[in-house]
């Protein structure tokens, strides 16, 4: 049997590309290990160990979800090598001017983005950048150039450069001005922890789902063939890898790829120290190991880091480790490499491979199924 379309992966890309193709009436498979990806909700400790948050902006990534606890932003606190200090404080007021200066300048990213995501739909990334010198500006933009000149070093520093890190992992040298102003849409727009029913997924994706890792593809003659680890052989007229990066590039030559970050998450139940335990979240700067912590509902903290070890008894006056989720391959954030979204009149990739975070993966994804469909007999 020759199906419309495999899709290979079964995370933000992969799931949003498959439900549109499901909609839209393709006979597809969507063959991965596991779901979710880094929608990484374990629902026995109501916690979320890949992505943390989704935004209230976020329409194609939250049909994927269910929004849970809203992020309160007043209830952080910033550190540095000087100490720390809380959203609202005296040390805030002072800084008042650049953060409305932050406000104006992220009210004029969010005007453009919304466009771009929307064309995204439609069109190729490229496209899409193509239309908007703006965004495509901010593609090969380091954020450190462009905070420079926008005069936000100081409200970055004390401020956004943190929450860029507990999004990202990494410095603003390393990530691009559009994955900055991106993430930071984060501070200005309501944002909410989230589960996945993973059953639910199930059911929509009914026989469609293949749990199962693929091993080698071929085309000839139009046919896609699929191997998979479990000895399934699959073929389709279309393919769409929403792998990430790096497993994708074992199959098509995509040239030049972002450079990945590693993130690891501990799930912990204990007592914070006096300085940690005043607020919901705490942000570090670059220079620490630790990224953030954040409390959750049942009173047990996330604690994600940029290195395996972590020094719980530095954050902790006591502690229980109740698991941990290493991400050694997180998220692609560092350069500015693009990677085509077609190869060829029938191979698609989908993901975060131009665009950080859960709803670009989604809209890619989107846009893959929308390509498709166009090919297909009604």
């Amino acid at each position: 049997m020759v199906h419309d379309v495999v899709v290979i992966g079964a995370g933000s890309a992969g799931l949003s590309c498959a439900k549109r193709l499901i909609e839209g009436g393709a006979d597809v498979r969507v063959v991965s290990d596991t779901l979710g990806g880094r929608l990484a909700y374990d629902a026995g400790e109501a916690v979320n160990f890949g992505a943390y948050f989704v935004m209230s902006n976020y329409h194609h990534a939250e049909k994927l979800v269910t929004r849970r606890t809203r992020i309160n932003p007043l209830s952080c606190r910033f550190h540095d090598a000087d100490g720390s200090f809380a959203t609202l404080s005296g040390h805030t007021v002072r800084r008042i001017p650049g953060l409305a200066r932050f406000a104006l300048v992220m009210a004029r990213f969010m005007r453009h983005y919304s466009t771009f995501k929307t064309n995204c739909e439609y069109m190729s990334q490229r496209e899409a950048m193509e239309l908007d010198p703006y965004i495509a500006r901010l593609f090969v933009q380091p954020a450190s150039e462009f905070i420079a000149a926008h005069r936000l070093g100081a409200v970055a520093e004390d401020y956004v450069s943190k929450f860029s890190y507990a999004c990202t992992g990494v410095d603003l040298d390393s990530i691009t001005a559009l994955d900055f102003c991106n993430v930071s849409q984060g501070l200005l727009v309501p944002i909410h922890r989230f589960s996945v029913d993973e059953q639910a997924i199930r059911g929509w994706l009914g026989q469609a789902y293949l749990q199962d890792t693929v091993v080698a593809h071929a085309e000839q003659d139009g046919v896609h063939t699929l191997s998979t680890a479990g000895g399934v052989t699959l073929q389709a007229r279309n393919v769409v890898f929403a792998t990430p990066a790096a497993v994708t590039a074992q199959f098509l030559d995509l040239g030049e790829i972002r450079r990945t970050c590693q993130l690891y998450v501990l799930h912990v139940r204990g007592r914070l120290r006096t300085g940690l335990d005043g607020e919901a979240m705490n942000l570090f700067p670059f220079s620490s190991p630790i990224i953030f912590t954040a409390v959750q509902d049942d009173g047990s903290v996330l604690v994600y880091s940029r290195e395996p070890e972590v020094d719980l008894d530095a954050l902790f006056v006591r502690h229980e480790l109740v698991s941990r989720r290493d991400w050694d391959k997180a998220m692609y954030v560092s350069g500015r490499a693009y990677v085509e979204q077609q190869y060829g009149p029938s191979t698609y990739v989908a993901g975060d491979h131009n665009g950080l975070g859960l709803e670009p993966a989604a809209i890619s994804g989107v846009y893959a199924a929308r390509q498709i469909l166009k090919t297909l007999p009604r």
